[in-house]
């Protein structure tokens, strides 16, 4: 089926207006000097709106002036490139961009190609000191003595500086008691340099000093104070407004987050698993995550596939953008997640033996389904038979163990590689902004000791998923291990963190849940032709 129109003006551009941002030009980016080849590959891509071949983007690198090592920009596009996000390339060999990957989102804010990025507010001018006629304030008066060495100035001059800021008599104790408690070492009231050796002072019946209004020291005084006073408010200032930014950003923040969180609840999310690929699919199967329920798509159903696929937000499978191009639907204008190993491949040993990483062998590494994808031999020849008994069950199968892995990968921000003697967690960029991780969810149920369920080992049941769960309260938490406590006793045990598959918050009232006696912990379809048991 053909794919949409590639060639789009600027007020088409779909990438651009997904992420929001200024259609940006190549030349621009690489002028800046700083780029790599793959970045200028990205850009290329945003400025043309949709996928390219990668002679299409060598052609338009090379006519905004860029020039290879090598001399043959194809082929150090195709090593830069080497497979990393954002960019992807799909069945028919074109180009593209994941729009919802981590590593986009980084690079456009790191290259200032956000349009609503506001540029940063100059700093304000600072204000002219007051006139030598205009007596020191109260803040004047902090800034410039606060918690300083006030060695270098005279008592007299730190009095005087008091009497000016206060505007009320005071006795030379006081002043000395006053001066004590606001500055750190400073020379103290003494024989040679009390009030009576100079003018600045009148001297009251009730032994009060107040200020000479008209003495000829009071200006250099004023002068003398603001020097030291003037940097420090000015400081403070932008103290201020840095803490005003910083609690308004935060605002903008927890904002955000609340209407990331809301976007994520009400997201329409579906799994979806066809057959055959990359053939033009013959029969699928659609599990609607919030509905859990799974509809099958045979022979003359299969017309009504892609508009039951339109009104989903995201959409999750593997191939999904090859699958959604040969369905004729816009994998741009969605959430689309592959359901592919994050990697091809992993090099076992220094004589370079190579481990081939499949979705069968990461789906039953991450959810401890042992048979998760049906054999493509026997599924051709249901296809081929016309079997749609034994094929639908294959599908349901097929498309629990990637929700089930989609779960996962979601929950953790990793999926897990488990052969052998390896036992690694490859990172995916599944979740949406709103999503809560799982350290997130034990990080709060571990401040408030709220009760959880927690399913450990391999993958939560689909009739019913939290039939295995074990209710615990969350003590301690690390990036890797959970210490809970259970029953009522109060028994506690370690939890490696990668071991649970699924969690939710029980109300306090809710009675103590079921467990499997057997303690089996679900070991996926012993028969690949029946719908998947995984409890």
């Amino acid at each position: 089926m053909a794919r949409p129109d590639r060639a789009m003006s600027p007020a088409q551009n779909r990438y651009c207006e997904r992420l929001g941002i200024a259609v940006p030009r190549v030349e621009d980016v690489a002028a800046q000097g700083t780029a790599k080849l793959f970045h200028l590959m990205i850009v290329a891509l945003l400025e043309r709106g949709g996928p390219m071949t990668l002679d299409e983007i060598a052609e338009r690198l090379e006519a905004a002036g860029v020039v290879a090592e090598t001399g043959d920009l194809t082929h150090s596009l195709r090593k830069a490139w080497h497979g990393m996000a954002p960019v992807y390339r799909d069945a028919t060999g074109h180009f593209g961009l994941d729009l919802d990957a981590f590593a986009l989102r980084i690079f456009v804010r790191a290259a200032g190609l956000l349009a609503t990025r506001a540029a940063s507010a100059p700093p304000a001018p600072t204000p002219p000191a007051p006139g030598d006629d205009v007596p020191l304030s109260a803040e004047e008066l902090d800034a410039a003595f606060r918690d300083r060495y006030m060695t270098s100035l005279s008592w007299v001059r730190q009095a005087a500086a008091v009497l000016d800021a206060r505007q009320e008599p005071m006795t030379a104790q006081e002043i000395e008691a006053f001066l004590a408690a606001l500055t750190n070492h400073r020379t103290p009231l003494g024989e040679r340099n009390g009030p009576d050796n100079s003018d600045l002072f009148v001297l009251g019946a009730d032994g009060r000093l107040t200020l000479a209004p008209r003495a000829p020291g009071l200006a250099a005084m004023r002068r003398a104070i603001r020097k030291l006073s003037q940097p420090e408010l000015v400081r403070r200032a932008e103290r201020a407004a840095c803490t005003a930014r910083i609690a308004a950003r935060r605002i903008e923040l927890d904002a955000e987050a609340r209407r990331d969180a809301e976007m994520a609840r009400r997201a329409r999310r579906a799994v979806v698993r066809v057959v055959p690929f990359p053939e033009e699919p013959q029969a699928a199967a659609v599990l609607d995550v919030g509905q859990r329920s799974i509809r099958i798509f045979l022979g003359r159903d299969m017309a009504e596939l892609a508009g039951a696929l339109e009104r989903f937000d995201v959409i999750a499978g593997l191939h999904i953008r090859d699958t959604l191009h040969a369905l004729g639907l816009d994998a741009d204008r969605r959430r689309v997640v592959d359901l592919r190993p994050p990697k091809k491949s992993r090099r076992l040993n220094r004589a370079g033996r190579i481990l081939e990483i499949t979705p069968e062998l990461l789906i039953a590494g991450t959810t401890g389904i042992s048979r998760p994808l049906g054999d493509p031999e026997k599924v051709a020849s249901y296809l081929a038979e016309g079997d749609h008994a034994k094929l639908a069950r294959r599908l349901e199968s097929d498309v629990k163990a990637l929700h089930a892995f989609y779960q996962y990968g979601v929950l953790h921000g990793f999926v897990r590689l488990r052969w052998g003697f390896i036992d690694e967690a490859l990172s995916t960029d599944w979740a949406l902004p709103g999503d809560v991780s799982l350290y997130q969810q034990l990080k709060s149920v571990s401040e408030t000791r709220a009760a959880v369920d927690l399913v450990i080992g391999a993958a939560p049941g689909w009739a019913d998923p939290w039939a295995r769960a074990r209710r615990v309260r969350v003590l301690d938490i690390s990036f890797t291990g959970v210490l809970v406590s259970e029953g009522e006793g109060r028994a506690t045990f370690a939890i490696a963190q990668d071991q649970i598959q699924a969690v939710r918050l029980v109300p306090e009232h809710t009675e103590p849940s079921s467990r499997r006696s057997d303690g089996a912990e679900g070991e996926g379809p012993a028969n690949a032709d029946q719908p998947a048991q995984l409890n």
